[in-house]
This record gives structure tokens, sequence and C-alpha cells, in this order.
């Protein structure tokens, strides 16, 4: 019995640690086709004003926010509406992310480095 107890308590635990790395509406994820990045750098003007789902590294610092792979990057200002920046910023910084959000093709973000934006994000989640 005893046992159990611990065992329950440890469980417990576990599940109040979790950290939350998934925001917005899931559903999307499952409706969605995922597209590479590599796919908008070569014919970004064919996903303009698209929802898309990207995977890539996200980094988020004072003039660098965007999800990036080894082919380019995606300026990123804001994660509404499926939460706050700052909700995400320290738990999803420098991790691997799905991103669904509306795309915006064209130069963008910090000295227009960026391979184009996403306006909305309506779905992010830790891979």
């Amino acid at each position: 019995m005893t046992k159990f107890k611990i065992l329950i308590f440890i469980g417990f635990l576990i599940s109040c640690n979790k950290e939350k790395t998934e925001f917005g509406n899931a559903e999307l994820s499952q409706r969605i086709n995922l597209i590479e990045i590599t796919d908008l750098t070569e014919n970004s003007s064919d996903f303009d004003n698209d929802t898309l789902k990207i995977i890539g590294d996200l980094h988020l610092e004072l003039e660098n926010k965007g999800i990036f792979s080894k082919s380019g990057k995606i300026w990123i200002d804001s994660f509404k509406p499926a939460t706050e920046l700052d909700t995400v910023w320290k738990k999803m910084n420098g991790k691997t992310v799905e991103i669904i959000g509306l795309y915006k093709s064209g130069k963008t973000g910090h000295l227009g480095l960026y391979n184009g934006e996403f306006k909305e994000i309506y779905y992010i989640k830790v891979n």
C-alpha cells in the first residue's frame, strides 16, 4: 500500500511540473499539410496569404525572431492569436517547433533578411 501511495505522489509531481508545450488550435495540425521552408524560399509568392504548417528551429532574440531551417528563415513578430509571445519565449526558444500560421511572402524582418513572415500564428507546438 505504501508503494502505491508513493507512485501516485510521484505521478502527481510529474504531472504538475510539465510545462505547456502547445498553444492554439491543435485540430489544424491534422488538417494542414506540412511544407518545407525550402519550398517557401524557392516559390514564396505561390504561398502568399496561405495558412501553412512549418517545422523548424525557433529563435527568439531581439532582432532575430523567426523559425529557421538550413535553407531559409521566416520572420515571426507575434504568436497571436495562439498565445502571447512572452508566454512562450523561454519555453520554446531554441527548440524545434511546429507552427501553423498565415504566411506573407516577401522580404521582411530585421534589415529585410527574412524570406517572408507569419502574420498570425494559429498553432505552435514543441516537437
